[in-house]
């Protein structure tokens, strides 16, 4: 059983399909025999994904800044919330606890996690934990496009992150 740490939206105006990926992976997780490390939140991607990932019997721990508990309406649907003091904690705690990384659609909040795991992992070697990036009907693809054309970033670090066009890929990535 590994420990995988969901990076998505936490926004309630997402599109229907990407909840629906949320609650996918939430019970994908189950299948898998994983456990869940997720930001804590409620509200948008984030709540659905602990609510069937919950409801699934998976073990949840959520991760929340102190300043965000009321804001992004930390989720009951945990075994364990963590309280850190800030998003640099956050983020360490949850890069910490957790064995595998999966990036679901998200906005500026999410590409910082994948930052943040990509910069510590592969480039600065502090870990090396698998970062998969699921590019669900292409809502990554202009920006690995981009990445990939930038001549100040190696092939090697590029290589280090997975790009899984569909959730099944994702999970195979992750065995």
């Amino acid at each position: 059983m590994a420990a995988v740490c969901v990076f998505c939206s936490g926004k309630s105006d997402a599109p229907e399909s990407f909840f629906e990926l949320a609650r996918e992976t939430g019970r994908g997780l189950a299948q898998e025999g994983h456990s869940l490390i997720y930001g804590g939140g409620g509200l948008g991607m984030m709540g659905e994904l602990a609510k069937a990932a919950h409801a699934a019997g998976v073990s949840v721990t959520g991760v929340m800044p102190e300043g965000l508990v009321a804001l992004e309406r930390a989720s009951a649907e945990v075994d364990e919330l963590i309280v850190s003091p800030d998003l640099a904690a956050r983020k360490a705690l949850m890069i910490e606890k957790a064995d595998a990384f999966l990036i679901l659609p998200g906005g500026l909040g999410t590409l910082d996690e994948l930052f943040e795991v990509w910069t510590t992992g592969p480039q600065l070697r502090l870990h090396a934990k698998p970062l998969v990036l699921l590019d669900a009907d292409g809502f990554y693809s202009g920006l690995v496009t981009w990445l990939e054309s930038q001549p100040l970033i190696s092939p090697t670090l590029l290589g280090a992150v997975t790009v899984a066009p569909t959730l099944d890929d994702a999970w195979a990535a992750l065995r």
